[in-house]
């Protein structure tokens, strides 16, 4: 999901990063009123952003600061359908089950990074982040949609949402305040043969503990029923824990011969995964995503490595975008 190689003598490096990947098989990354009716290919909307700085101050340690964004939107194939209604015509008559979750925050990083040395072929990295969140979307909406024979639509939500800010109702928008942490491991490792692999574990015990967070229970009705004015919603604020998935990823690559190098790469995050099969040569590397019908392309060398992968030519049609850049300078 957009990461950095840094060569094994890293002593006193300033390693200067961004990485960004947004994935969704039914919503454009450009707009939110894309073919909903297609969730049949999947019930996600999912990105994540790192921005930072890193300091090498040997080959043991490093430590930088990070600015992250982490958003997942998972919804049921009956919620992506009835939304589409809302947009356009043609849903069939009858009752639909709505179920969408949210799950998304921006924070800044603070990390430390120690570099264990297991044998001359093997190396383990772990990660620590101490995080100071300030953006926030945390919940679930659960209810019933109807269609009837005229076209005609009523819906109805009931909700446990948290939030800073307040995009659906009037609500709370009072300052929130907490603190979260999560751990990043990697084991590389140079095999026989010209083989080498690496394992991955992003945010791992990735939680976010609100001392203040504004938080709204209730419903939301569009029935054209009396009852509507039954259906309000109860805002407040609480102490809460939210807690985001780990990200994980494996690499497997071979050595041919004049530079030529091939390499597979399996990546599991939440609802997305990916199986991506590529070749290096000079450089340069050009890979396919099997699962998302993506290309990948990039250009690393020992100082600067960058990436791009979509599955559309024109970039604002992705449904799979992933953007990245990573700087490496030596500091004598």
């Amino acid at each position: 999901m957009g990461s950095s190689l840094v060569g094994a003598d890293n002593s006193r490096q300033l390693h200067v990063y961004s990485n960004a990947v947004v994935v969704s098989p039914v919503i454009a990354v450009d707009k939110l009123d894309s073919n909903w009716a297609t969730a049949g290919l999947g019930t996600y909307a999912q990105a994540k952003a790192r921005a930072g700085i890193e300091y090498h101050i040997n080959n043991t340690w490093s430590f930088g600061a990070e600015k992250r964004l982490d958003y997942l939107l998972h919804f049921s194939e009956q919620t992506a359908q009835f939304y589409k209604k809302l947009e356009n015509t043609g849903l069939p008559e009858g009752t639909y089950p709505l179920w969408l979750s949210v799950n998304a925050v921006t924070s800044n990083s603070l990390f430390v990074q120690y570099i264990i040395p297991l044998s001359n072929d093997f190396e383990f990295k772990i990660k620590g982040h101490v995080l100071q969140p300030s953006q926030v979307q945390y919940g679930q909406f659960t209810g019933m949609g109807n269609v009837a024979e005229d076209g005609s639509f009523d819906y109805h939500y009931n909700l446990n949402y948290s939030y800073d800010h307040n995009e659906l109702v009037y609500g709370n928008n009072y300052k929130v305040t907490g603190w979260g942490h999560s751990v990043d491991f990697e084991l590389s490792a140079a095999l026989q043969k010209g083989w080498s692999a690496r394992a991955t574990w992003k945010d791992v015990g990735h939680q976010i503990y609100w001392g203040a967070i504004n938080h709204d229970t209730g419903c939301l009705a569009k029935t054209g029923s009396p009852k509507d004015a039954d259906c309000f919603v109860k805002s407040s604020q609480i102490a809460q824990t939210q807690k985001l998935p780990v990200s994980s990823e494996f690499h497997l690559q071979k050595e041919l011969k004049d530079g030529l190098s091939a390499y597979g790469r399996l990546s599991q995050w939440s609802r997305y995964d990916s199986v991506l099969l590529g070749v290096k040569h000079s450089g340069v590397n050009l890979g396919l995503d099997l699962l998302n019908r993506a290309i990948h392309l990039a250009y690393e060398s020992d100082m600067v490595r960058l990436k791009l992968a979509s599955d559309q030519l024109a970039l604002s049609n992705s449904k799979y975008l992933q953007v990245s850049l990573d700087i490496n300078w030596p500091i004598l």
